[in-house]
């Protein structure tokens, strides 16, 4: 009996696998044609990606599946994972399939979170976590916006400094007590404020343990800490 529960569960995961897998490859053959991976505009320094060329990684389907990509980029504009397209080297898809839950670029792993999960409006699916805990207490949010050119105003600019420019934002937000994520600066100051119902304790650790709360490291320490007293 227990050979054959096994069997089915077994069978079961393959099936949901193979029907994940070729939802994606369906998606992949309609979307291909509309996305081209363009790392070099005219009047414009920079990109929109977060790499220079495609990375490596995979796909997470539903908390449970690893699809390994051998192209895989990331767009900060809109946030979206894109998969790159086997045969044609600047051809790609983007990923919005709901059960995308995640995914890995170059050893980055980014995590799709609810946005109700925010103290504030976010417009990002996917957040970095740092390879430092299995928890994901701190988080990033990586994104890029267009600036337009900053022009003197006895319009003496150099031609080359007249461009457009991508300029990446970095944001990190900590869980907190009421399970929500807030947006904070990495200082001790505002940290502590978002966990001031444990304040005394933490401050003796972060003494104790010589932490430096603009190190990423340390904080996830310090979040791991408040978590387990």
């Amino acid at each position: 009996m227990k050979k054959l529960l096994w069997s089915i569960f077994l069978f079961g995961n393959v099936c949901v696998a193979q029907n994940l897998l070729g939802k994606l490859a369906v998606f992949e053959e309609s979307a291909r044609v509309f996305n081209d991976m363009k790392y070099n505009v005219d009047g414009i320094d920079g990109h929109q990606y977060l790499l220079d060329e495609w990375g490596t990684g995979k796909i997470i389907i539903n908390d449970s599946i690893d699809a390994v990509q051998s192209r895989i980029q990331l767009d900060l504009v809109s946030g979206e994972p894109i998969i790159g397209n086997a045969s044609r080297a600047k051809k790609g898809f983007i990923l919005r399939d709901k059960s995308i839950t995640g995914f890995v670029i170059n050893n980055t792993p980014f995590v799709r979170i609810a946005k109700e999960k925010f103290t504030e409006e976010v417009d990002r699916d996917y957040f970095a976590v740092p390879t430092l805990s299995d928890k994901n207490y701190l988080i990033i949010n990586y994104n890029k916006i267009l600036k337009e050119p900053y022009v003197l105003n006895n319009g003496y600019n150099d031609s080359s400094e007249l461009k457009k420019k991508y300029v990446t934002i970095k944001k990190y937000y900590i869980l907190t007590k009421n399970d929500t994520y807030v947006n904070v600066k990495l200082k001790e100051k505002y940290i502590l404020k978002e966990l001031e119902d444990k304040k005394k304790e933490l401050k003796k650790y972060i003494k104790s343990n010589k932490l430096k709360l603009k190190n990423e490291a340390d904080v996830v320490k310090l979040l791991t800490y408040y978590y387990s007293i």
